[in-house]
């Protein structure tokens, strides 16, 4: 055999080889289209489309730990270390329409409070379930008598002279003309909170909701201004079942770094609670007025500072001071030092509390 005959007797056996393996060739198949989340940035940061809707979602939440050496909400606390955790989940839809923007708004919580038993140390609440949309909003969401004038100081403990109320059904209407005036009516279930006479383990009493037995609902309105640096509402409330109310109103101003605001209410119940004028934390009623005032100082973009005080008519003295510090974006460390004095039928003392949150929102 020469070399031509075994060159061409190689080419031969390799056109073969070659020929079968093509024959057997596995062809990958083509992937299948993916559909990624988008944006939505129409309602805010945070927000995308669901998946094959034109719905807007947006999950968040936050984890909490507060560690406290007594109680500001009640006298005698001060009997050791106290703990907290706190779950909270959010989460908010938003879809166009004809009418504007359809949404709704969730928020889920879960407490424990220290004392594991078999789980029975968790409490689970639903802070938040309503539907918003042009302008109304029905469902589960705090007071107009609390959200027209804004809450209180930025303090932890802000509500031992409580300036509520908060949770509760209703439906309501708030006008918004988008250049800082606002005007809103809400009709509100005229559920009641009745003390129990027990008190749980940390102190604090026991209550229990009765509802209303007729059909009247209770009744708020309110209206607010805001021009610039400063700011202005008023708010009432009408407790059908007492047939008793308040009125609140609000003055806040931004100097820069700085930031105030004074807040005073009238109670038509005097030395009796109503559904508007909830009292303090003792269960004594505020009197006939009830007022607070704080201010904030932003030192840096991780760094601030809070103080509020606040008093009744029946005595009651709370005074809060606390700092805010952010140093890793959506971490919050908060040292807060509180001075609670009653002298009323349901309690007389003074109480000193300070306590220390670690606070992670995502």
């Amino acid at each position: 055999m020469n070399i031509k005959s075994l060159l061409l007797g190689s080419a031969a056996a390799l056109a073969v080889v070659s020929g079968a393996q093509a024959a057997d060739a596995v062809v990958a198949a083509e992937p299948e289209p993916m559909e990624y989340v988008k944006v939505c940035d129409a309602y805010g940061t945070g927000y995308f489309y669901i998946p094959g809707t034109e719905t807007c979602l947006k999950i968040g939440g936050r984890v909490r730990f507060d560690l406290q050496a007594a109680n500001s909400y009640a006298l005698e606390s001060d009997n050791g270390w106290r703990t907290k955790s706190r779950a909270e989940i959010y989460m908010d839809s938003a879809s166009d329409t004809e009418y504007g923007a359809l949404k709704t708004q969730f928020v889920g919580r879960l407490d424990f409070n220290g004392t594991y038993n078999d789980g029975a140390g968790t409490s689970t609440s639903l802070v938040a379930a309503n539907i918003s949309l042009a302008g109304f909003t029905v469902g589960l969401t705090d007071s107009l008598f609390t959200t027209m004038t804004g809450y209180a100081g930025d303090i932890i403990n802000d509500d031992v002279v409580s300036y509520g109320q908060f949770e509760v059904n209703q439906i309501n209407y708030v006008y918004d003309n988008g250049a800082g005036l606002k005007v809103g009516l809400g009709l509100e279930a005229d559920d009641i909170e009745i003390d129990t006479g027990k008190v749980d383990e940390d102190g604090e009493a026991i209550m229990k909701v009765v509802n209303g037995e007729d059909y009247i609902p209770n009744v708020t309105g309110g209206v607010g201004y805001t021009a610039g640096s400063f700011g202005v509402a008023v708010v009432g409330g009408y407790d059908e079942r007492l047939d008793e109310g308040a009125i609140k109103g609000r003055v806040d101003g931004n100097f820069g770094a700085f930031s105030a605001f004074v807040m005073a209410a009238w109670s038509s119940s005097g030395n009796k609670t109503n559904n508007y004028a909830p009292g303090d934390a003792s269960g004594a009623a505020w009197g006939d007025w009830a007022a607070w005032a704080g201010v904030g100082y932003k030192a840096a973009d991780n760094l601030g500072f809070n103080a509020q005080i606040a008093g009744t008519d029946n005595d009651t003295l709370a005074i809060a001071a606390n700092v805010k510090w952010n140093p890793v974006a959506g971490l919050l460390i908060q040292p807060e030092v509180t001075y609670s004095s009653f002298d009323n039928d349901k309690a007389d003392g003074d109480q000193w509390n300070g306590m220390i949150r670690f606070q992670r929102t995502f």
